[in-house]
């Protein structure tokens, strides 16, 4: 996501844990709003994820990733749209589609999991190039919940230096 971010890399965490919050495990007792709980309520009431419907889009109605500036969100909603063009670990579909997918059967389950979403090197060999979809992921040791687990692609981005060496007509 570096690539997508440039000089805003830096709130590529801050994204990812506005994600990981409003997607985490519910509190406990049925009083408290919150979580995952909350997220299939508000997927059921009114379909914010769906087959066919952009992922920016949805993330867009949560007001998810507006914690930084703009146009540092406005980079992370074009890096979303890219995962349509990505490949995934998921047979037959591309990222943002295995995404979307997997969120809507999640919400649908009689339990939802709670969903972690997490960055790897796309630098990788096998999955790496793409989104990778995990259940009954533990990716946080410190948690004993399992999760539906979505990493997303990312690689860094390229220093302005470097960038202007290698661009042709450049001296």
């Amino acid at each position: 996501m570096g690539y997508f971010m440039r000089e805003h890399d830096i709130y590529v965490g801050s994204m990812l844990d506005d994600l990981n919050q409003r997607f985490a495990p519910s509190a406990p007792g049925s009083e408290q709003k919150g979580g995952i709980r909350e997220m299939a309520e508000l997927q059921k009431e009114f379909g914010i994820f769906k087959e066919g419907r952009a992922l920016r889009t949805s993330v867009m109605a949560l007001h998810l990733g507006n914690g930084a500036n703009h146009e540092a969100k406005n980079r992370f909603l074009l890096y979303l749209a890219s995962l349509r063009g990505v490949k995934s670990n998921v047979k037959g579909l591309k990222g943002e589609a295995a995404i979307v997918q997997a969120l809507v059967r999640n919400f649908a389950a009689k339990s939802p999991l709670p969903v972690y979403f997490e960055g790897h090197d796309l630098r990788g060999e096998g999955e790496a190039a793409g989104v990778i979809i995990r259940e009954n992921a533990k990716p946080l040791f410190y948690m004993h919940e399992a999760y539906l687990s979505i990493s997303l692609p990312m690689q860094p981005r390229v220093p302005e230096a470097r960038a202007a060496k290698k661009t042709p007509g450049k001296k």
